[in-house]
């Protein structure tokens, strides 16, 4: 009786601890699950969303326009707590501390430019406020001036958007073009997204790119691929 208890418990011990090797091995390999704590990427990924990317997306290909991507963008700080974005000194820029033993940062955009291509973003038209979510404008009267994304020189038509897009003198116009192996990422929610217009390198590599967003699972009523 003995014994066999003492197999059974082992042979649980050995389920757990090989359950516990394979979720580990599918959330550090094969997928991310990953949770949107603000409002960047709405209404496409609400403030509470969690998701599942797919890690081995790009080990074959590349990102395409249009894919929303999860990223390694830096660090937050383990001295000041500052969030900063990767650098060459690996050093906080606030503070100075080296940036091994922070905490890393994870950022969830979507691809815009690819290398090579040339991204612009211009005010080209004015918006009325009926026409934004936001209550930003206290003026009924009050007109934004808006852009649009240029690539190479054609407009970008962007129907995920859920405002116009303001362009001023804090979301700034861009002129860039997109270096080798690098990604130009934007967020969907353009007028509340800290994204490559204020990032102090506004290009993401290749390698930092860790997955391609997938599918959202919770809340359950907005369950679906992500598009």
């Amino acid at each position: 009786m003995k014994k066999s208890l003492r197999n059974e418990i082992f042979e649980w011990i050995g389920i757990i601890a090989v359950a516990f090797v394979v979720a580990f091995f599918i959330n550090n390999v094969i997928i991310t699950n990953s949770f949107i704590p603000t409002p960047s990427m709405e209404s496409n990924l609400p403030v509470g969303s969690r998701l599942f990317g797919f890690r081995l997306n790009y080990l074959f290909t590349s990102p395409k326009r249009g894919d929303v991507v999860i990223f390694d963008y830096g660090f937050d700080c383990k001295k000041c707590h500052k969030m900063y974005q990767k650098n060459d000194d690996n050093k906080c820029p606030f503070c100075n501390t080296e940036s091994k033993g922070s905490k890393k940062v994870h950022f969830i955009k979507r691809v815009i430019g690819l290398p090579g291509e040339h991204i612009e973003i211009k005010a080209d038209y004015t918006a009325e406020q009926e026409l934004f979510r936001t209550t930003k404008f206290s003026n009924p009267n009050t007109k934004a001036t808006c852009g649009h994304v240029y690539i190479d020189g054609e407009k970008f038509e962007e129907d995920y958007l859920n405002e116009p897009m303001i362009v001023n003198s804090f979301f700034r116009s861009v002129d860039v073009v997109v270096p080798e192996d690098c990604y130009f990422l934007l967020g969907d929610n353009r007028n509340n997204s800290e994204d490559a217009r204020f990032w102090p390198n506004k290009f993401i590599n290749k390698k930092d790119i860790e997955a391609k967003a997938y599918i959202i699972y919770w809340p359950l009523n907005r369950i679906g691929l992500i598009k």
